[in-house]
Formats: structure tokens, C-alpha cells, sequence
């Protein structure tokens, strides 16, 4: 089976400013098309996961009860527009702690591939940041970056694709599906 791993923040909603977190739901915006594009890559057969780092949970900027409510209500907004998320996987940690689950190392991948039956090579990772596309590579999923600007020219592992939206990267990815 395979899937679309997506980055939450500022893949599917928007990212909050510098050193802050979306902490509460009255703080989520779903970023233009990012709905849409879900839909459609469940039409087409992926499943569709959601692998983020919530270093906010381990700094006491965000409450693990209020990090659970976002996720469901954002799984309520998705299939509402005719998707599904099939899980949401988050790293909790603080970047000191040197945990595996914390992207850019995989832990979250292997562990959604271990409990979805996921053939890696055969998954996307979609993301907004080099730890992203780090971790999709580190496992051998194709990966997507969702950008505006071009400073990933500059990084170790590059991007197989980039897009400036998340609707705009799952056009490409299921190319003539679409």
C-alpha cells in the first residue's frame, strides 16, 4: 500500500509565526486548496498521513488535550470536503532530547509504515522544510516541497519535486490521475 505523508504545519494549515504554535483550534487555517488536494489523493487510492513535529508540547506552549482536539476537528473539517486522513502522527519532543520520532530522522515514518502495511518507496513525503524531505529520503519515499523561494537549492537532499501549494504539488504527483 502507499501513502502521502504530509507535514501539517504549512502544508495543511498555517504555520504560526516564528518561535510560536497553533495551540488552540480557533488558531487553525487551512491553507487554500490543502482540503481539496487531500480528497483527491484519497480518490486515487492513498491513504493519507499526517507525520509533525510538536516540539510546543515539550516547551508547555501547547496542551497535549488541545493538540488532540485540533487534530480531530482538523480529521472533521477534511472529510466534510470528501477526504481522509487516515492518522496523525506527532513528535512531542523538545529538539535536545534527541528522540527518533522528531523529522528530519524517520521514527514517524517506520512507525506509521509498520501499522498501515506501507511499502515506503511507493510514498510521498510532502513537506515545507529541509527536516521534511530529510526524513522522506532517509526512507526512500519520493518527496515534495511545498515553497516560494528557491534557498532549498542550497540543501544536502533535494526536494524530487516542488510546488507552491499542497493542491499544486498533488496535481503533479498524480499527474494524468488528476
Amino acid at each position: 500500500m502507499s501513502a502521502i505523508f504530509l507535514d501539517r504545519d504549512g502544508v495543511v494549515i498555517r504555520k504560526a509565526s516564528d518561535g510560536e504554535y497553533v495551540a488552540d483550534w480557533c488558531e487553525v487555517a487551512f491553507l487554500p486548496g490543502s482540503s481539496e488536494a487531500i480528497a483527491a489523493f484519497c480518490r486515487f487510492g492513498y491513504k493519507v498521513i499526517i507525520v509533525t513535529n510538536q516540539r510546543g508540547v515539550a516547551t508547555g506552549k501547547i496542551d497535549l488535550s488541545k493538540l488532540k482536539e485540533i487534530h480531530t476537528r482538523m480529521n472533521d473539517v477534511i472529510a466534510s470536503c470528501g477526504g481522509s486522513v487516515s492518522a496523525i502522527y506527532f513528535c512531542p519532543h523538545d529538539i535536545a532530547e534527541g528522540c527518533t520520532c522528531r523529522k528530519p530522522k524517520a521514527g514517524l515514518l517506520l512507525q506509521a509504515a509498520a501499522e498501515h502495511q506501507l511499502r515506503l518507496s511507493e510514498c510521498w513525503m510532502v513537506g515545507d522544510a529541509e527536516t521534511d524531505i530529510a526524513a522522506g529520503k532517509s526512507v526512500g519515499c519520493k518527496t515534495a516541497l511545498i515553497t516560494q523561494s528557491e534557498g532549498f537549492q542550497q540543501w544536502v537532499e533535494k526536494p524530487d519535486i516542488c510546488a507552491e501549494s499542497l493542491l499544486l504539488a498533488a496535481k503533479r504527483i498524480l499527474g494524468d490521475l488528476w
